[in-house]
């Protein structure tokens, strides 16, 4: 599986980028779901994508699976026996105007990774003024409260800014907050995977997720 990786020690905070390789049959197909089955763009329904049996669920999960792997091989050097996960998956889906508040997954998962089925292009821009960020971005703030930051600095800021990219996917802590600034309206499909590591919580919705 071809792919570009980026791996970012923020705050410090370990976070992983993958650009992969153009799949336009799992992207339009994510693509297609999200628009005709309403359902599955609810955070809260209950029932993971994963317990799905379409190609494109088994090409998304491919894709995790990779990144989930090396994560967790960064995070766990030396671990041999296998990790106990659990996971959700969920459709962040929008057509119009939208903006994500800061948040975070603390409770309900240890990781977080998105993947991206389709996204405006863009220029990446992370030199311009912390106020007046483009649209549509995704913000990890800096979870230290006591930090001291300039934010004229790239080398000080208390943010990192990561743009949606058709066949990008980021993994970060589920801890570390995170936002969406507000975008004017476009079609965005984020598919959101909450991962909890040696846990044994199965919390509603989750499935038993071994790598593969």
């Amino acid at each position: 599986m071809t792919m570009r990786v980026e791996s970012h020690d923020l705050f410090p905070v370990h976070v992983k980028v993958f650009d992969f390789e153009d799949d336009p049959l799992l992207n339009d197909a994510l693509v297609a779901a999200a628009r005709s089955e309403p359902e599955l763009r609810v955070s809260t329904s209950g029932k993971s994508v994963l317990e799905r049996g379409d190609d494109w669920a088994r090409r998304l999960r491919a894709r995790y699976d990779v990144a989930l792997r090396a994560f967790l091989n960064d995070t766990h050097p030396g671990r041999t026996r296998p990790f106990d996960l659990e996971a959700y998956v969920f459709f962040n889906y929008t057509d119009g105007s939208s903006f994500t508040p800061v948040h975070d997954h603390l409770i309900e998962a240890d990781l977080i990774a998105i993947y991206y089925a389709t996204a405006p292009v863009r220029e990446e821009r992370h030199d311009t003024s912390y106020y007046a960020m483009d649209e549509g971005i995704l913000v990890l703030h800096d979870p230290r409260a006591d930090a001291r930051t300039d934010r004229r600095g790239l080398a000080h800021r208390d943010h990192f800014r990561i743009y949606p990219k058709t066949n990008r996917l980021v993994v970060h802590p589920a801890s570390l907050r995170h936002s969406v600034t507000p975008s004017s309206g476009y079609e965005r499909l984020a598919v959101t995977c909450a991962v909890t590591v040696d846990r044994k919580d199965l919390f509603e919705g989750y499935v038993r997720y071994e790598l593969r």
